[in-house]
């Protein structure tokens, strides 16, 4: 029985911008779903109108900045995850 080199390997085949975009796209979508369900709160305060926009906004690249400055950071520290 011999053996066979030709074994697929996922890492070589799938782009590693591909992991970023993803991740990037996951954190944007959480962002977005904090942001909308927020916005129900504010405009119990009485903000209407385009103070809301930005607010969603706000809150939306509030959440990237802290997964992208704070929390990642951390998941990477991990031995298994840094060499992604």
């Amino acid at each position: 029985m011999g053996v066979h080199n030709n074994i697929h390997v996922p890492r070589d085949s799938w782009p590693n911008f591909m992991w970023y975009a993803i991740e990037f796209f996951i954190a944007l979508g959480a962002g977005l779903g904090i942001s909308y369900t927020s916005m129900d709160y504010f405009t119990k305060l009485g903000i209407t109108g385009n103070m809301t926009t930005w607010l969603f906004w706000g809150i939306d690249g509030a959440v990237l900045l802290v997964y992208y400055l704070i929390v990642r950071p951390l998941i990477m520290k991990r031995p298994i995850l840094s060499k992604i």
